[in-house]
């Protein structure tokens, strides 16, 4: 979905793999929600080990001291939550054309310094009730230079006070406003969901996309609905997914998919010949994650489960990071 794309693009450009799942003020009715819960995940030994093994080269380094110097954003403090809606179409639907976002990014921001440099750079706007809203394209491409184009549709960045930042598609910004306003809640989980869900109250990233209302056309993936959580435990990394599909007979077909594909990977992984020891240890740690998935459900209903040790994902991870970093190019040194 292009505008989709777009629209959250154009929030990552300024959130980079932050964010949370506070759902105050987004509109109701959404097709799919999703969200990272960052002060959750600071909490973690995942998070903390995340955060010291430091950012990896890239350019988005560059985005965040043009966040701080212009915007007086400190990515890596001042942004605590990020919520993404996605919402049908004036005719029902979710296309390419039609499909409408809402993002809600929840800080600490300077909206006076903020508002003064998207008109200091002459960014386009349209006033929004009591807000000024600034096309967000051209907001981003005028603090952090030109992004990407994809096509998508317009969208527009609205700082409503002095913790929150809204980007909606431009034909659902009066819709976005006036939940902000009203202080409407979408629901993370729908109540069935939430309840067969043990791990949803204790995660710290989400996803929840309901297929049967987002009627895509040829869709062949039989999913009437998807949840996905991940969190940590005192002692475990913790993955939670499930789906109800359209029949029990596609349920059983995903079930015996999953352990087939399950198998043939723990076959792959046990070869190891040629490896460092470094890359073996690697090896092995993916193996006992895989071994450890757990396919099951009943009905029209399948399940994916992963607990696994904490610990040794820390130091997975860590690795991974600290690997990027050796082999990514260097940012370019600030003027």
């Amino acid at each position: 979905m292009k505008r989709l794309t777009c629209i959250l693009f154009l929030a990552l450009a300024l959130v980079p793999a932050r964010g949370a799942l506070n759902t105050d003020g987004l509109p109701a009715g959404a097709i799919a929600i999703a969200g990272f819960d960052f002060a959750a995940f600071t909490t973690t030994q995942l998070g903390q080990a995340v955060i010291k093994a430091g950012p990896i080269n890239t350019g988005q380094n560059i985005d965040s001291k043009l966040a701080k110097d212009k915007l007086g954003i400190d990515t890596r403090k001042d942004i605590h939550t990020v919520v993404l809606g996605v919402y049908a179409g004036a005719d029902g639907k979710v296309s390419d054309k039609n499909a409408q976002g809402v993002i809600l990014i929840r800080g600490k921001f300077d909206p006076a310094k903020i508002n003064a440099a998207a008109k200091d750079a002459k960014v386009p706007s349209t006033p929004a009730g009591k807000y000024q809203a600034w096309e967000a394209r051209a907001f981003f491409d005028a603090i952090f230079g030109p992004r990407p184009k994809d096509g998508g549709g317009e969208a527009y960045l609205v700082v409503t006070s002095t913790d929150l930042i809204a980007i909606a598609s431009k034909d659902f910004l009066d819709r976005a406003l006036t939940a902000l306003e009203k202080k409407t809640k979408a629901e993370l989980l729908p109540s069935e969901v939430r309840a067969k869900f043990d791990a949803a109250a204790k995660g710290w990233a989400f996803l929840y996309a309901d297929a049967t209302r987002a009627k895509i056309k040829d869709d062949t993936s039989g999913i009437n609905d998807l949840t996905v959580v991940l969190g940590e435990s005192a002692t475990d990394l913790q993955l939670r997914i499930a789906a109800n599909f359209i029949s029990a007979e596609k349920a059983t077909s995903i079930r015996k998919q999953a352990k087939g594909l399950q198998a043939f990977a723990m076959m792959g992984l046990m070869n190891d010949d040629d490896k460092t020891p470094a890359e073996k240890e690697d090896l092995q740690t993916l193996l006992e994650i895989i071994q450890k998935i757990r396919v099951g459900g009943e009905a029209n209903r399948s399940t994916l489960d992963l607990d696994f040790s904490a610990e040794k994902s820390v130091k997975a991870i860590v690795h991974a990071i600290e690997k990027a970093q050796k082999e990514k190019p260097k940012a370019p040194a600030d003027k």
